[in-house]
This record gives C-alpha cells, structure tokens and sequence, in this order.
C-alpha cells in the first residue's frame, strides 16, 4: 500500500513536470525569433571570434630614425625587424628624433633611435638602439617586441661569438603553430552556452508575470520543483544543441582538433546548462521586472568570462581572483574543453571538473526554490 501511494505521488511529479515542459516547449517552438538567435549567434560569434580575433598580431608599423648614411648598426637592426616577420617599417633613414615623434603622433606603434657609440675604439656594429612604444595596448605589440628583442640578442651572440652559437629546441604542445582560433573557441563553447542559458533562465518568470500568465500557473497544483524541472528541462536540451554546433562548425571552419572524448565533454553540458538556467531562474523570482533580470544576468556573466581564464591567463591573476574563478562554472568548463579538445582528455577530467559545477547547480537551486516560494506563499 505504501509503495503504491509512493508510486502514485511520483506518477503525479512526473506528470507534472512533462506537462510544465511541454507548455515551455511549445512557448519555445512558436517563438521563432528567439529560436533564430540562439541558433544564429553561435555562428556569428564562431566567425567572428576564429576570423577576426588575432593574438598574434603582424604588420606592426615600425619606423626607424638616427641612421641617415647607412652604417653598420643600422644594417644589422633593418635585417633583425624583417627577420621577425612581425612589423612593417613605414620609414627608415629619419632624422634623430622623428622616430619617437611618429610615435608620439599615432603615425607608428613602434620607434627606433639609433644610437651608435662615439668612443673612440668601438665597434661600429656596437651601440645603443632606444626602442619608443606606443603602449596604450601593450597586447597589440608585446608579442612582436619580444620576438625583436630574441632575434636582435641573438644577431649580437653570433656576431660576438667566437666559435659555433648554440639554439635552444623549443617545442611546442598541443598547438605548435599558435593558432588564436584553437586558443578562443574551445572556450567560447561555454561563454555561449553561459550566456545563453542565463538569459533564457532570467526571462522565464518574469516574462509569464508581465504577460498575465504568472497567476495561472500559481493556479495550478505545480509545487515549485515541478515547475523549475519542467520550465528549464527544454532549455537544457537547446544548451547541449547549442554546443554541438559551435563544436561543429569550429572544427569545419578551422580544423579544430578533438583529440580526447567527446562524448563525455557534451554529456557534460546539461549539467553545465542546468547551472546557469537555475542560477537565471533564481534572478527571474528576484526580479520585478525584465530589465533587472537582464541586468542581474549581465552583473554574473561579465565576472565570469574575465576570471575564468576565456580571455586572461587563469594563473596571471592575483589570489583572491583565482578563488572566484574557482566558484564559477565557466572556469571549469573552459578547462574541460581545452583538455578533451586539444590535450587529448577523457571522463576523469571531465568528471573532475563537473563535480565543482555540480555544486554550483545546486546551490541554485537551493536559492531558485527559495525566491520561488517567496512569490508563492
């Protein structure tokens, strides 16, 4: 008898939640405009991110100055910057001063004063090149800086050298060519996802309350974990389509490799899903209106992309930054990623890095019940 009145409750919870997300999914279905958009962002962003996103910029416009009759230094830093394959010299052979004064105009991001020695008795290969940099965006020139200053260090060994120069044999893993597009994607799996979910999670009450149908579903007999299972589980299944098509079309558009388990990586995107539409639920209780949902999900996702490691070096940040990064599910998907995708990782990785988003998920929920009963009671 126990059993049966157990089974029966169940039966009904089930119930329950399939018909809450049949109504969500139908709601979904006749929504084209927003099925459009979480279709066709990913796409855009996968281009624009792949196409137009350079880490590793070229064609840094370079001038150089102090070398007017063609000396022997001169000779020896022009054959250093075309060796690099990083800059562009838009003017060589300046008079002393004008290469900082381009610079200072915006005319060039690098400049060269060259200053030869006037001991008597020195070299005339010698001297002491000043190097002016723009550095109102250090990023867009450190990278061929310090390719510059590697080749001009190494022209001075073999010229001073006085036998064979020895090379370091460096190798580089997983991404030998240094491909921006296998270092962004990966990551902007979970950035989409994230956003995603969180949107669609901080706009599903708050919506039903504009529109008049919030009080019809307090009518029904849904308690509030029928109704947060069944309005999200749809969701759920358009997060994981969702990251099969960035996966897709990034690895159709720039050969992106999936050395590890795939398999497990996308197994793991409902519950990377699930997080973030439970935290958007949580916002869209809070939230009187669509705006402060919005703005709720924007003040959590800006901090996740910059501390999560997507766009800065996870270990370039200070200790307390680390700590929130860790709390933050991005922070471990885009480490799953990057392992199945381009180390070669499998399950344990994969599990490793689920377990702190798990956590996650269910604080959540914990805060998505309360204020969801909030408005009940």
């Amino acid at each position: 008898m126990t059993m049966s009145i157990r089974s029966y409750f169940a039966g009904r919870h089930v119930a329950c939640m399939l018909a809450v997300a049949r109504v969500e999914m139908l709601h979904l279905i006749h929504d084209r405009t927003t099925i459009s958009l979480i279709l066709l962002v990913p796409a855009i962003q996968i281009v624009l991110f792949g196409y137009a996103v350079n880490l590793n910029p070229k064609n840094i416009p370079i001038v150089i100055a102090g070398d007017r009759d063609g000396g022997g230094l001169g000779q020896r830093v022009r054959r250093t910057i075309q060796n690099t394959g990083y800059f562009t010299i838009l003017g060589d052979g300046l008079s002393p001063g004008d290469a900082e004064r381009m610079v200072t105009q915006g005319k060039a991001l690098v400049g060269i004063e060259l200053r030869p020695h006037r001991h008597s008795g020195a070299d005339p290969l010698s001297g002491d090149p000043k190097v002016v940099i723009d550095a109102t965006d250090p990023a867009a020139v450190r990278p061929a800086l310090a390719a510059l200053e590697s080749a001009y260090w190494e022209q001075v060994a073999q010229f001073y050298a006085i036998g064979p120069v020895g090379s370091v044999d460096v190798e580089w893993l997983y991404n030998p060519e240094g491909r921006t597009a296998w270092t962004i994607v990966h990551g902007l799996v979970g950035v989409i996802v994230m956003i995603s979910m969180l949107m669609l999670g901080a706009l599903t009450l708050v919506r039903e309350r504009e529109r008049g149908s919030w009080e019809a579903l307090l009518a029904t007999p849904v308690n509030a974990i029928d109704a947060l299972v069944g309005k999200l589980s749809p969701y759920v299944i358009l997060g994981t389509i969702q990251a099969g098509v960035v996966i897709f079309i990034a690895t159709l558009l720039f050969s992106l490799p999936v050395r590890g388990d795939l398999i497990a990586l996308l197994a793991a995107v409902p519950l990377y899903s699930a997080a973030h539409l439970i935290l958007g639920f949580a916002f869209s209780a809070f939230a009187e209106s669509q705006l402060q949902a919005i703005e709720a999900a924007v003040f959590f996702y800006l901090p996740s992309m910059l501390l999560s490691g997507f766009i800065f070096p996870f270990e370039g940040m200070p200790a307390w930054a680390r700590t929130i990064g860790e709390a933050l599910p991005l922070t471990h998907f885009v480490r799953a990623t990057r392992g199945v995708v381009l180390k070669g990782e499998g399950v344990s990785l994969v599990l490793a890095e689920m377990l702190p988003v798990a956590l996650f998920a269910l604080g959540s929920a914990v805060l998505a019940l309360g204020a969801y009963r909030r408005h009940t009671d």
